[in-house]
């Protein structure tokens, strides 16, 4: 038996991420939340049914049509034949085939995010990766600032 979503949540204390779990990028995001002691809730469209209404807000809190949420690959239609779809087509898409929403999205407040790469879902809590977006290969170069203060540390002679 499906279970059906209430409104959509938007807590600045909790995350709560939109995923399949028919999905690599929506299972390999989950186990990063799995990984952080951070509140969460997890909704596997698999297992939880989204509303029409609750799938329109993620669309326009995204800055999107309902249609651009699909993975067209995971469709065996040619974009032709998408073409004229309306958003009442891609809500039944959704609600048939959860696999089409290959990319899970984020939900923290007022900020919605689809995720490319699971990865990405650790921005939404700010998770200190010790410099791991300031890398020499992306050409900014590491703060290496002292972020402490009041402690002594041992200078090297130059």
């Amino acid at each position: 038996m499906m279970k059906t979503m209430g409104v959509i949540a938007r807590d600045e204390r909790q995350l709560t991420l939109i995923y399949s779990s028919n999905t690599r990028v929506g299972r390999h995001t989950l186990s990063y939340l799995t990984g952080l002691d951070e509140k969460y809730l997890a909704i596997d469209l698999a297992k939880t049914k989204v509303s029409d209404t609750q799938w329109a807000e993620i669309a326009a809190s995204l800055g999107v049509k309902i249609g651009d949420l699909v993975d067209k690959r995971e469709l065996d239609l040619s974009t032709e034949s998408t073409a004229e779809f309306g958003s009442n087509d891609w809500l039944k898409i959704i609600q048939k085939n959860d696999s089409v929403i290959s990319r899970p999205i984020a939900i923290k407040g007022k900020r919605t995010k689809q995720i490319d790469n699971p990865p990405e879902i650790m921005e939404f809590f700010e998770v200190d990766s010790a410099g791991l977006e300031q890398s020499p290969s992306n050409g900014t170069d590491p703060d290496i600032e002292r972020t402490t203060e009041n402690e002594n540390f041992i200078e090297k002679e130059k």
